[in-house]
């Protein structure tokens, strides 16, 4: 072979290899281009999935809210009228009792100690009445979705606390 032959062979490879190169380069760059963009879609979606699952705690605290306003509510209503008789009154009782002879969250031993003389205690001030509702609720928010008895906890309170703002002359 000559070397104009080879001069002209290799210098074909060469141009061939650089199209190439330049070629997949440009495509390297391009897809380097699409995976940054699918990045920033998967991080948009992330921030997005984010936002919804807020958006859904949100609503179902807002329905829980809701749904134990209106317990509260019929519970005020019954009592008003009469409805709820001493024996359901002390079921009611005790069923706070047991709960919270048991409950070790979210009440101090304190807390805990102050509820169970607010349950055993048949005439409550509009204070007690107060703190015995306040400890129930918390009583309520911890144990709602482990146990029944939690909403009947809430219930006595409420209904101790109409008893009282009745006999001491408030509003409930």
């Amino acid at each position: 072979m000559d070397v104009v032959t080879v001069l002209s062979i290799v210098t074909t490879v060469a141009v061939a290899v650089g199209t190439a190169t330049y070629w997949l380069g440009v495509r390297l760059t391009g897809v380097e281009k699409d995976i940054e963009a699918l990045r920033r879609e998967v991080e948009g979606l992330r921030d997005e999935l984010g936002r919804l699952r807020r958006d859904v705690e949100n609503g179902f605290n807002r329905l829980t809210n809701t749904t134990v306003g209106v317990g509260e509510i019929m519970v005020r209503y019954l009592g008003v009228k009469g409805v709820l008789n001493p024996r359901e009154v002390d079921f009611l009782r005790a069923t706070l009792r047991s709960l919270a002879s048991t409950v070790t969250n979210p009440l101090t031993p304190e807390e805990r100690r102050r509820l169970l003389e607010l349950v055993d205690k048949d005439d409550l001030t509009i204070e007690e009445a107060e703190e015995l509702y306040r400890l129930a609720r918390k009583v309520f928010d911890e144990y709602i979705d482990k146990t029944p008895d939690a909403v009947a906890a809430l219930f006595y309170a409420v209904i101790k606390r109409v008893e009282a703002y009745e006999k001491h002359g408030g509003q409930a």
